[in-house]
């Protein structure tokens, strides 16, 4: 296991070379080095793409059930319980989940939407600055490390887990700890940041919830519904983990041809929007999501249910829930933040041309033509996986082109340089390919290409493979002065003979090999036995037949004795 203290690992037990994560990592913060793919830290942003795309699971999050279990026992907790909790959780469960909860040890249960209301309010009120919301903390993390530029840009103002945190605080008294429950990795990451270490204790995805649930033996149909611990209606924050949802809680247009606001949701599409150059930014805000479809689609949410259905339960939540609290919500707290100027120097570090382009050079790219642009090692271009090839991020073995080809190289090589003769046939024996020693013992040359190898050599057991007589044949023939074992077979996949000839006109039979000669001699006799009866009875109608086949079964018992 990665000893890492990033917030995603590697279980290197289960990594095995597929380099999906590679490929879905929106700021390729993935080193490959010796088959195993682990996470840089410093690169990483906490989205958890890779952890939702590893079809091995070997990239998790790193968890913190069993630092709660402990918190839970010694201290008076509270639960900040995120508003997707409703996409996960099935409908008969929702007003369950207090008791749920409580049943676990917590002593408040609060929902985080009080948090996303009073950000809401801070960042569209008139004076804030920037345009650039900042409820995700994953996109907060990729603007710091990889876009410094829009750093500016972006509103100072915290999330709702760290609003909520701080209001359940003061609520409740300094002495109460709180632990925020969610299904966004990179919470785990913002709660550790030092500006928030105030505001939450410990952080849970629901997929860590699940599992306490289940060693605990909850049993949701013993459990009395009850209304969360809420202050404030609620109605339009409930929407918050959807994409918009920010917006929709700030009364903001939605309206996609409304060209002073925008959301988005999605690595792609955020990535894009931030190749946009700063100088031309037209929206006065804007509400990036770093997760598909939203806060409903985060690594930490195990549930395979389908996206829009999840969205619908949100909706239906927010519609059910939407007027019963009527205690306001408190607006004492702090919800000013600050952002970091450190950046990854991996990531910004120069990599001249003349190394990028030794690097194409060797990995058989060096002519623009060669390179392929496949994707396959999880770069889009070949130049991009030359650079992090330079940073040591990857290996010339993720590219499959290139294996290919070394594998190729190494086969052809294999061949060309065997003392023995091999001889490759296609699945009418007609010869396709002849090595050095094979010429060189038979005394033939590639004019003999796609003629029959009975043109030159005995195809008898090529022949008996053909038949299905045997899957693989060996004897010892002798042709053109040179006495020779054959052990030859049949590539099904390629539908292809190969034919493996050793030299023995100057070596002395050992035991097997003489066994090879008694077991062809007593085979070819048999054959023969049975052939001249079956001439005798049928003397007139086989006669000519049979003398040809005599002949040849004759010849092949004194080429062995020769």
């Amino acid at each position: 296991m990665d000893n890492g203290k990033g917030i995603v690992y590697t279980l290197t037990a289960n990594c095995h070379d597929c380099y999906r994560c590679v490929r879905v990592c929106p700021v390729k913060a993935i080193r490959v080095h010796d088959g195993q793919a682990s996470v840089e830290r410093d690169l990483c942003i906490g989205c958890g793409t890779c952890v939702r795309e590893c079809p091995q699971h070997a990239k998790l999050i790193r968890r913190s059930l069993e630092d709660v279990k402990e918190m839970v026992a010694d201290n008076k907790v509270a639960v900040s319980l995120a508003p997707s909790f409703a996409a996960f959780f099935p409908r008969e469960q929702w007003l369950k989940l207090p008791g749920a909860l409580k049943n676990l040890g917590f002593s408040y249960v609060s929902e985080t939407a009080e948090g996303a209301k009073r950000i809401t309010e801070e960042s569209f009120n008139k004076n804030a600055k920037g345009s650039i919301c900042t409820a995700c903390p994953a996109v907060v993390n990729y603007i710091e490390k990889y876009r410094p530029q829009y750093r500016n840009q972006m509103i100072p103002v915290v999330s709702p887990m760290v609003a909520h945190g701080r209001m359940l605080k003061k609520r409740l008294g300094e002495n109460c700890k709180v632990v925020f429950i969610g299904p966004c990795s990179a919470k785990k990451q913002e709660a550790l940041r030092e500006e928030n270490l105030d505001a939450v204790d410990g952080v849970l995805t629901f997929e860590e919830l699940l599992q306490w649930m289940e060693d605990e033996k909850i049993n949701f149909d013993g459990i009395e519904e009850e209304a969360f611990e809420s202050h404030g209606t609620l109605s339009e924050a409930r929407l918050f983990p959807l994409q918009g949802g920010m917006l929709k809680t700030g009364n903001l247009s939605l309206d996609s041809t409304d060209e002073n606001v925008l959301h988005i949701s999605g690595a792609d599409e955020v990535l894009a929007l931030f190749d946009m150059p700063v100088e031309q930014w037209p929206y006065k805000y804007v509400e990036p999501l770093f997760c598909t479809g939203g806060c409903i689609n985060g690594a930490g949410f195990p549930s395979e249910k389908n996206l829009f259905l999840r969205k619908q339960d949100i909706i239906s939540y927010a519609k059910i829930q939407g007027e019963n609290s009527i205690e306001d919500i408190d607006r004492t707290v702090t919800c000013e933040t600050g952002f970091y100027e450190e950046y990854p120097q991996t990531y910004y570090g120069y990599v001249s041309e003349e190394v990028i382009a030794d690097i194409l050079d060797k990995t058989g790219k060096a002519s623009a033509d060669l390179q392929l642009n496949c994707g396959a090692c999880g770069y889009k271009t070949c130049r991009e996986s030359a650079i992090a090839m330079a940073k040591g991020m990857a290996q010339p073995e993720m590219c499959m082109p290139y294996m290919r080809r070394l594998a190729t190289q190494k086969t052809d090589k294999i061949m060309e340089t065997s003392p023995n003769g091999i001889v490759i046939l296609d699945q009418n024996l007609h010869i396709i390919h002849m090595n050095p020693a094979f010429k060189k013992m038979f005394l033939c040359n590639n004019a003999l290409l796609d003629k029959r190898i009975s043109y030159l050599l005995d195809a008898y057991g090529y022949e008996k493979m053909i038949e299905g007589s045997e899957p693989r044949h060996e004897c010892i023939n002798s042709k053109y002065g040179v006495k020779y074992q054959e052990i030859s077979y049949f590539l099904p996949e390629e539908n292809q003979y190969v034919g493996i000839y050793i030299d023995l006109s100057k070596i002395k039979f050992d035991e097997r090999q003489l066994d090879v000669i008694k077991k062809q001699t007593l085979e070819n006799a048999k054959e023969l036995l049975n052939h001249q009866i079956g001439f005798s009875q049928e003397l007139a109608h086989y006669l000519g037949e049979s003398t040809a086949k005599s002949e040849e079964m004759l010849q092949r018992l004194m080429n062995l004795f020769e």
